[in-house]
């Protein structure tokens, strides 16, 4: 059944992802952004928002995001995730998030925060640039991390504070804001989410459907009543009524109808609030029999993993032709061709002031001392001690040679592409720094959300900040392309019965600018790439090849896995 063709849909309206696109801006969500953006104008320090399960605060925190990717002066961090095991694990993602870089191993506690120091008043007073800090879940914080945060608003100048933190967390959050009274008293805007009421539930679904719909013609999928029904069995709360409404949708297809009526809303209501007493019991059940359902499975694995299929798979290697499961190497440039090198750390230096680390575009690391007090919070923050260079290396091209290309090329939006859809598959994520950069390639865009079929986006050329493994790795070539359209329509004509790949924009000063298409699983042997290349149907195995190394690249995409 072709669910989108039927129903004369471009994509699936009631999606449960936190897509920005589909952010319906209700009364309560408005008012919520505007006090926040104002806020953070005015750099007023910490801001929380609260709300219960499904009230739609990760979907703000995108929109938040999304909004302010279109303002140079303003540079967002996301934390999804605040679950740290200590301080030290909290200080190095921060420090991470703020420079790109990693925090030396040896560096103390006390120089983690000296850094942090320093690079804000750097963005903050030298740039002029607003930095935010925007976490997620925010009632898995631990306590020793309000107590860190506290000190980072205690980093400020005269005028403002040079970092500025959007909590997002439920309704648990408040006690723990109770528990610390010393981090509450810092809070600068509250705000609670409430469910939607029936106004804005109709409109909510109501703009869902038009968003979605391949036509101009409004979608009326629902009767009154229904959406009466919806709001109800929902509570209003966006998250119950976007599951509901995605269940009416199917019961309404299965039946032949031609729109969802109250009776059908009730009905797909029932089921869901069955299935999840069901799911409570069966939980319960599954306590009971879980010690022998887990000795079932450990057997069945054990024997699953015998040496058969391992040889199968070897067998299925050694008929195919070897140049295919070749290591390709990328070879080392000689010193006369060489366009990428190690940025050189500068010298240590006595008590350097504040605006020698910025000219010399590195973060300067404390030296290990006394933990002596910091200067006033309201005057400017001083690097008290001998410094280091930050550890870790980063390619820089020299301008004096002939380098990559600015662009990476022109891609048009196919029907039912997003514009950060289209970020995602080209630099392999989605960040507020890459959809900055793409806004600013292309000033003919007006509204990032409404972008018809058929437009040609331009796509710079962002080096990547590759996070190297702590172990070797192995990549699958399945193609290589000269053209970004011609790397992505390579991408989209792969057969279903291909494992997932994505796409590696890399450039040297042998080959320029190529598009490499790669298997999204890395491997740790070469062994097991092997087996894979082997069983790739065609035309993915026509010339599928090893990659072992990405040494004298520049990179637009991370080839490894994120970490966090």
């Amino acid at each position: 059944m072709d669910y989108f063709s039927i129903l004369n849909l471009e994509r699936e309206p009631f999606s449960n992802s936190p897509d920005p696109d589909f952010f319906y801006q209700s009364r309560q969500h408005l008012d919520c952004l505007q006090k926040i953006e104002l806020a953070l104008h005015l750099r007023r320090g910490l801001n929380v928002v609260l709300g219960e399960v499904g009230t739609g605060k990760t979907t703000l925190c995108r929109q938040l995001i999304r909004r302010f990717a279109r303002r140079p002066e303003v540079e967002t961090h996301l934390i999804l995730d605040p679950s740290f095991r200590d301080g030290a694990d909290f200080l190095a993602t921060v420090v991470r998030l703020l420079t790109g870089k990693r925090l030396p191993a040896e560096a103390s506690e006390w120089q983690a925060k000296e850094a942090i120091k320093q690079i804000l008043f750097q963005k903050g007073v030298e740039q002029n640039r607003n930095v935010v800090l925007i976490i997620d879940e925010g009632q898995k914080i631990p306590p020793f991390c309000l107590e860190l945060l506290r000190e980072f608003l205690n980093y400020e100048t005269n005028d403002r504070k040079l970092l500025q933190i959007v909590i997002f967390a439920q309704r648990e959050f408040e006690e723990t804001l109770r528990l610390h009274p010393n981090f509450g008293d810092r809070i600068n805007l509250l705000h609670r989410l409430k469910p939607l009421d029936f106004g804005d539930t109709r409109r909510m679904i109501r703009f869902r459907l038009e968003k979605s719909s391949a036509s101009q013609t409004p979608l009326d999928l629902f009767t009154l009543p229904a959406l009466w029904a919806v709001h109800r069995a929902s509570g209003g709360y966006p998250r119950k009524i976007i599951n509901l409404c995605h269940q009416c949708i199917l019961a309404m297809i299965i039946q032949n109808a031609r729109r969802v009526t109250r009776a059908t809303v009730r009905r797909c209501a029932s089921r869901v609030v069955t299935a999840r007493e069901a799911a409570g019991a069966g939980r319960r059940r599954a306590a009971a029999w879980g010690t022998a359902g887990a000795a079932l499975a450990a057997a069945a694995l054990w024997a699953l993993s015998a040496e058969a299929p391992r040889s199968f798979l070897r067998e299925r290697l050694k008929a195919t032709d070897p140049q295919r499961a070749a290591v390709s190497r990328d070879l080392p440039l000689p010193p006369a061709e060489k366009a990428l090198e190690s940025k050189a750390a500068p010298p240590a230096q006595e008590e350097p002031p504040p605006s020698a680390a910025a000219e010399g575009g590195e973060t300067v690391w404390p030296a290990a001392g006394p933990a002596e007090p910091g200067p006033p919070a309201s005057s400017p923050i001083a690097t008290a001690g001998a410094s280091e260079a930050l550890a870790g290396r980063e390619n820089n091209l020299d301008p004096q040679r002939s380098g990559p290309p600015a662009i990476l090329g022109e891609v048009r939006l196919r029907r039912g592409e997003t514009l950060s859809g289209l970020i995602h598959r080209v630099y392999g994520n989605y960040s507020n720094r890459h959809f900055r950069a793409v806004i600013l390639a292309n000033p003919a865009i007006d509204d990032p959300d409404r972008i018809e079929a058929g437009r040609a986006i331009r796509l710079p050329a962002i080096a990547a900040a590759v996070n190297s493994l702590n172990k070797k790795a192995w990549w699958v070539k399945i193609g290589e392309k000269e053209t970004i359209e011609e790397a992505l329509a390579a991408l989209r004509n792969l057969p279903e019965s291909a494992p997932a790949a994505r796409l590696i924009p890399r450039w040297d000063a042998v080959k320029g600018l190529r598009f490499l298409l790669v298997l999204r699983q890395v491997f740790s042997d070469p062994e097991t790439a092997r087996l894979q290349i082997a069983l790739l149907p065609p035309p993915a195995a026509d010339g599928a090849e090893l990659i072992d190394s990405w040494q004298g690249a520049l990179l637009f995409a991370d080839p490894h896995p994120a970490e966090r």
